[in-house]
């Protein structure tokens, strides 16, 4: 009986191995080996935008001022007005300068009498200039006051014409230092007349960069007073030195623009 079930045993115990060997075999191996993930490449575009900034400066302008030490009678103009050219911009009291011119035309006349005289007195038709010598004539100049006269009237009749200051180009004006009823300085400006199709933006590039801004590059310029607005520009300039910081100056040429200022602050892109 022992022995009938040692047998038993030992059978079972061989079956459940044969069992598991069989059960082994049926598994399917488990890869345990990674796949490499190749790297992702984002499409971008070679041709960067290149920012800088700039100024904007003024290429044409004007500083009108008057010659004499006169009273202003008028300005006709204010800060930020458009003008045309011949517009008038202000003029000095014309009164007084009438007076003086027609005072001097007067004393020539009487120099032309005295003059008369002291060519008669020489012995000279004065009605007869080719007889005269020249000596003879520029003595009597001299002796009648005549010569200093003219030059005179030439002044007073130039100051005439210099007591109205007028637009010498289609522009805007800036700078309105004068008003009416003060004395004018002679060379100080009265205003500034800044021609708005004249403009352009001044940036500088470093050296290594300069080859992107070849005369007639397109550049798009931003002002820091309009962040929506954008104007066109076309490098006209560049200025051969590099400075201590290794940068060249470049300068674009706007179209005609109304609202943009000399000295504006503004940001250069290229495309």
């Amino acid at each position: 009986m022992n022995m009938k079930r040692l047998i038993i045993i030992s059978m079972l115990v061989v079956l459940a191995g044969c069992q598991s060997k069989e059960q082994q075999e049926e598994a399917p191996q488990q890869e345990t080996t990674s796949k490499m993930v190749e790297p992702t490449t984002v499409d971008t575009n070679p041709q960067q935008a290149f920012t800088t900034l700039g100024k904007v400066v003024a290429i044409r302008y004007a500083d009108l001022s008057f010659q004499s030490t006169l009273p202003i009678m008028q300005v006709y103009v204010k800060n930020g007005q458009q003008v045309r050219q011949g517009q008038r911009i202000a003029e000095l009291d014309m009164f007084r300068l009438n007076n003086t011119i027609e005072q001097q035309k007067r004393q020539m006349e009487q120099a032309e009498l005295q003059m008369q005289d002291v060519i008669i007195s020489q012995g000279y038709d004065p009605d007869k200039p080719s007889s005269v010598p020249n000596e003879v004539r520029r003595t009597a100049e001299v002796k009648s006051g005549y010569q200093v006269i003219k030059e005179q009237l030439a002044a007073a009749e130039h100051e005439l014409q210099t007591a109205m200051l007028s637009a010498p180009f289609d522009g805007i004006v800036a700078n309105v230092k004068a008003q009416a009823h003060e004395i004018s300085k002679p060379g100080e400006p009265v205003c500034r007349i800044v021609s708005t199709k004249d403009m352009a933006v001044e940036f500088r590039v470093m050296e290594t960069d300069l080859g992107k801004y070849s005369i007639g590059t397109k550049v798009i310029v931003i002002p820091s007073a309009y962040k929506d607005r954008q104007y066109e520009a076309v490098v006209s300039e560049v200025n051969p030195i590099v400075d201590q910081q290794g940068a060249i100056t470049l300068r674009a040429k706007l179209s005609d623009v109304q609202d943009l200022f000399d000295g504006m602050n503004v940001e250069i892109i290229r495309n």
